[in-house]
């Protein structure tokens, strides 16, 4: 068991010797080194400010030292006349991009108006016309947010880490097979084969990644807010009115007026209910009393 475990070490050690060499270097004016060889995928960068999706070899060392792999997001914020109608509009031309709305989140205010946020993604390539035509259907642009974030450095990190983890793969796949013939120990076989699925799991997390990187650099997100247009309030002069004033007096006694019936209607029905119930036991000792003082009157002189 302890010279399978060096033996895995060993392997280890001379894939990451031997890959440290290919390994990327940053130094001035210099390009970030290629990933090693995969199958020909899809890869999107930016050339010379403007954004190309080929059809190449995504490790290759032309393609490392000539494009840029460049993420941009977008905030808009609009005032328009319907906000309902402008998401239509949205989505519209989303699809003459040749994108998609991601999501749509519109609610209805307490004035009745429609209002909310919708998320698009455009290719990359067409973001500048995109956006342009968004801002044209807006009656103002409130506020214009545009970010862009590079990820060719970690892209590129990801490619070398993904060349060491597939060296190694290989490594450990015929240390197993050496194992297996060799020793043929249960316990040898699975310290191998263990590492070995360990080793496959941090590949495919690793590409993962990378796929994350090439789908959010291909297209460009969106996303608006959509803000109603506010109604022209008109202000009323600031000079004394007399039909106002006395408007003013008369709401104010009718509210006076109902503030007294309120009272008496309240009076009537919860004050006095209350107070005879209160008072009843106190009436009937009163008359209780007063009934006998009158018998003992009429006795006393009789006697």
């Amino acid at each position: 068991m302890k010279h399978v475990l060096i033996l895995i070490a060993l392997a280890s050690l001379i894939v990451i010797v031997g890959c440290a060499a290919p390994a990327r270097t940053f130094e001035t004016g210099s390009a970030p080194m290629p990933a090693p060889a995969q199958p020909p995928v899809v890869a999107t960068a930016v050339v010379e400010g403007k954004r190309q999706s080929t059809t190449t070899d995504a490790y290759a060392p032309e393609a490392a030292s000539a494009e840029r792999m460049i993420v941009y997001t977008v905030r808009l914020s609009l005032e328009v006349q319907d906000a309902d109608k402008s998401s239509s509009d949205i989505a519209a031309i989303a699809a003459q991009s040749k994108g998609y709305v991601a999501t749509s989140n519109l609610t209805r205010d307490a004035k009745g108006r429609m209002r909310g946020t919708v998320t698009i993604r455009v290719p990359a390539q067409s973001l500048d016309d995109a956006q342009t035509k968004l801002e044209a259907i807006a009656l103002k642009v409130l506020s214009r947010n545009r970010d862009s974030r590079d990820v060719t450095d970690q892209y590129t990190d990801l490619g070398a880490r993904l060349k060491n983890l597939e060296a190694t793969e290989v490594e450990l796949t015929k240390l197993l097979a050496t194992v297996r013939e060799r020793t043929g120990k249960a316990e040898d076989i699975l310290a191998v084969y263990n590492r070995l699925t360990e080793i496959r799991g941090q590949i495919e997390s690793t590409k993962g990644q990378m796929n994350v990187l090439e789908k959010t650099s291909a297209l460009a997100t969106i996303t608006i807010d959509l803000v109603p247009r506010e109604e022209v309030q008109v202000l009323e002069p600031d000079t004394w009115l007399p039909n106002r004033t006395a408007a003013q007096a008369l709401r104010a006694l009718i509210q006076a007026l109902q503030g007294i019936a309120d009272l008496a209607i309240w009076a009537l029905l919860f004050l006095l209910p209350v107070a005879i119930v209160l008072l009843l036991p106190f009436i009937v000792l009163a008359l209780t009393l007063r009934a006998v003082m009158r018998r003992r009157s009429k006795v006393t002189p009789a006697s």
